[in-house]
């Protein structure tokens, strides 16, 4: 056997309130079969940090093998199920030895040696992919390639591989000597392994096992006078290159040669191997001891739990970082459990953190912990679940009036530039639902045939933590030239007037004012598909109102109007004058008219009108008569009303005795004989 466990252990029985005639703690108990069956050596055994799992070599005359065995529901532990993948390699001839788990008992690390007596000893591992070992991997260099390198094991955040490397030290000529290791992982690749300084390694050390806490270092020495054989000890970390001066575990050393620590996250109990100090003794068994308090890691927090797709419920492979929140660097990564999305991590007291739990195409996840103040070990379950979608509420705007508008949504894919298959569904005028994927990065165009279009990018590619936020995009309106031209109808030549034009979807008014001049013209920037109404109120003139619709794409872009002169018997029809039926009550819908009548008659207090009211033939000439005559005082009533002064103002009724639309019994012409007309009385220059 090419290396063997440190042997020849003799000396004085101490603490012997501590022991059993068996040589064995009285606190410690031997796990119970199946695992150490009295057929098999149970050799180099580690217990995963959360004690449910163990890994060790069985050893028969026949065969040497790596078995695991779990704990069950009930404590008892299951049969041991030999791991094929790696036992595979022993049955060619070749030696396996010291196995230990990663801190979720989903990577073992360990040690092989080729069938070759020139060969040395190399650190190995498998993983389990979806439940099943894989074939073993020899780690690179600078990990292996300097003579002998055994008893591996991962720190709990997998940055830092201790291992025994083996040395010939004359003074200790009755063991195979180690010195303890350690290399330290940098991004992706591990650094030159370097030698645990000294008080460590000042005599042989092996077996090294890094506790939950990261500071807390076990492990198996033949030290002090060499006569008392292999003892567990344990050191902390006080600094990156400084350690406290190794201490002997008293309370669990015994007679026997005591071995491959193992210490689960509580930190109260210590699982290792024992073996009878007598020569050729092949007795190796595992054995469970409380650990005194002073020997005991710094406590730390498990949490563990799941990680599932919120829509399916499915389990989910996940990265988890964990995180100095004030730093902001990654201490330690994991992966969940790509089978059931199982997690487990473990921190450190004495920190705060930040754990980041995420997937290439789901959402991120986010939690903190302040272990500054743990007074005892705890587990913590916090089952997460991440989503792939997210919903895009989309609010588009008009720059100018912060009006709604209801565009048209294209999505693309941003680094293909093809356009996605996205519904797109309306949430109200200018606001819409967009369902996206995480782990894309978008381009969405928003577009409306009277607006310039916009578009903005979308990245779903990094960190995503809600699954719903809305965003707000403004299009500017496309402007057109207008052009007005006001003229006197009578001579042609430009009229200086204000020009009033109200956005009829907005009621936003703007009011200009014609330059003087010859031509009366007036240029404007209107907007492109709405419909206006402009109202011209000229000095002297009938006032002027028209629709002006810009929504077509042949609509006119200039409006030339002719003014009629106020003049001395100058007739002009009121419009959209209406009363309730066989009533001289005004109809609300005839105030817009009215208003404009007030407005020329301020314009133009000068000016003395008749307001006349005439009615269609139908019905009696003398109902008529006093009917129109009391619309057209209503008229009069509501002008009064509005400040104009009553002497400025003639009301009379006609009846239906002046149609202006002949034949009168036409259901067309009745119609437009039922008016109210303004004719000048007398205007002063």
């Amino acid at each position: 056997m090419r290396i063997k466990i440190f042997t020849e252990k003799t000396g004085i029985i101490l603490f012997f309130l501590f022991f059993s005639v068996t040589g064995i703690a009285q606190t410690a108990e031997f796990l119970p079969e199946p695992l150490n069956l009295t057929d098999k050596r149970t050799i180099a055994p580690y217990v995963s940090y959360d004690g449910k799992s163990v890994v060790f070599i069985s050893q028969t005359k026949q065969y040497r093998r790596m078995e695991e065995s779990k704990k069950q529901a009930d404590g008892t532990w299951s049969n041991p199920i030999p791991i094929d993948a790696v036992n595979i390699y022993d049955s060619l001839g070749w030696y396996i030895d010291a196995p230990t788990y990663n801190s979720d008992a989903t990577v073992i690390y360990f040690s092989m040696l080729e069938d070759d007596r020139n060969a040395s000893f190399d650190i190995y591992y498998t993983k389990k992919i979806k439940g099943v070992w894989s074939s073993p991997v020899k780690m690179k260099e600078p990990i292996n390639g300097y003579g002998d390198d055994t008893d591996p094991f991962i720190s709990y955040d997998e940055k830092f591989l201790y291992f025994a490397r083996r040395f010939e030290d004359k003074e200790f000529e009755d063991y195979e000597c180690y010195k303890i290791y350690v290399s330290e992982k940098n991004d992706t690749a591990w650094g030159t392994p370097k030698a645990l300084p000294e008080p460590v390694n000042s005599t042989c050390d092996r077996a090294p096992r890094m506790a939950a806490d990261g500071k807390t270092l076990y492990f198996m020495s033949v030290r002090g006078n060499k006569k008392t054989g292999i003892d567990l000890y344990y050191t902390k970390k006080i600094t990156k290159n400084a350690w406290l001066a190794p201490i002997l575990i008293d309370t669990v050393n015994n007679t026997q040669d005591e071995a491959y620590p193992s210490i689960p996250l509580s930190g109260d109990s210590l699982y290792y191997q024992i073996k009878s100090k007598k020569k050729n003794a092949k007795d190796e068994k595992i054995v469970k001891d409380k650990l005194s308090l002073g020997f005991r890691p710094e406590k730390t927090t498990l949490f563990f739990g799941y990680v599932t797709d919120l829509k399916s419920g499915k389990p989910l492979k996940a990265n988890i970082n964990i995180i100095d929140p004030n730093t902001s660097e990654i201490l330690s990564k994991i992966t969940t459990d790509e089978k059931n999305g199982k997690y487990s991590l473990f921190l450190q007291k004495g920190k705060k953190y930040r754990i980041e739990v995420f997937n290439k195409n789901f959402s991120h996840f986010f939690f903190y912990f302040d272990a500054r103040k743990i007074t005892k070990f705890q587990e913590i379950q916090k089952n997460i679940t991440l989503f792939k979608n997210v919903n895009l509420i989309l609010n588009v705007y008009d720059t100018e009036i912060y009006e709604p508008i209801p565009a048209q949504i294209t999505v693309f894919d941003k680094i293909s530039g093809s356009e996605e298959d996205i519904p797109v569904t309306s949430l109200g005028k200018g606001r819409f639902n967009l369902n996206l994927s995480i782990g894309k990065e978008y381009n969405i165009d928003v577009k409306h045939k009277h607006f310039k279009g916009n578009s903005f990018d979308l990245d779903l590619r990094g960190v995503v933590q809600f699954s719903e936020f809305e965003r707000d995009i403004e299009l500017q309106v496309k402007k057109v030239d207008y052009e007005i031209n006001l003229s006197n109808q009578e001579t042609g030549e430009g009229v200086e007037a204000l020009v009033e034009i109200t956005n009829l979807s907005t009621n936003e008014k703007i009011i200009k004012k014609i330059k003087t001049g010859k031509d009366g013209k007036l240029k404007l920037k209107l907007r492109d598909g709405t419909q206006y109404e402009i109202s011209v109120k000229p000095k002297g003139y009938a006032f002027y109102n028209t629709t002006v619709n810009l929504v077509d794409e042949d609509a006119d872009y200039s409006l030339n109007a002719e003014l009629q002169p106020l003049k001395k018997n100058t007739k002009l029809k009121l419009n959209d004058i209406r009363f309730e039926t066989n009533s001289a009550d005004l109809n609300e819908s005839s105030y817009t008219e009215l208003n404009r009548l007030v407005d020329l008659m301020q314009t133009n207090p000068q000016m003395k009108i008749e307001i006349s009211a005439h009615t269609d033939d139908v019905g009696s000439g003398s109902y008529n008569l006093k009917l129109s005559k009391r619309r057209a005082a209503s008229v009069k009533e509501f002008l009064f009303d509005k400040g104009i002064p009553k002497d400025k103002i003639v009301s009379k009724g006609y009846g239906e005795s002046k149609p202006a639309f002949l034949p009168a019994d036409t259901k067309e012409n009745r119609a437009k004989n039922r008016r109210v007309e303004l004719k000048v009385i007398d205007i002063k220059s």
